[in-house]
């Protein structure tokens, strides 16, 4: 089951995102999910979508509160709407 949402795509690519900015690699999300190394990268290539337990973990581990989380996601969608 691949992510079935344009929202799940954006919430998984500002996740990816933020990582990123932070220079933290996704296996550090394991045991901020409490979930397997191979679910959370499930979750990283969008395979499967984060629930919303998930992304509020994701966002207090980040530092971040889930609204400016989700701000990222419409953000970095739009950029890369206008960048096509």
């Amino acid at each position: 089951m691949g992510v079935k949402t344009k929202f799940s795509a954006q919430v998984t690519g500002a996740i990816k995102a933020e990582l990123a900015r932070r220079d933290i690699d996704g296996v550090a999300l394991v045991d901020v999910l409490e979930l397997s190394r191979n679910s959370v990268y499930a979750r990283l290539r969008g395979e499967r979508p984060f629930d919303t337990d998930e992304i509020a973990a994701a966002s207090e581990f980040l530092g971040m509160s889930i609204l400016d989380l989700l701000a990222s996601a419409s953000i970095d969608a739009e950029s890369t709407k206008a960048v096509a």
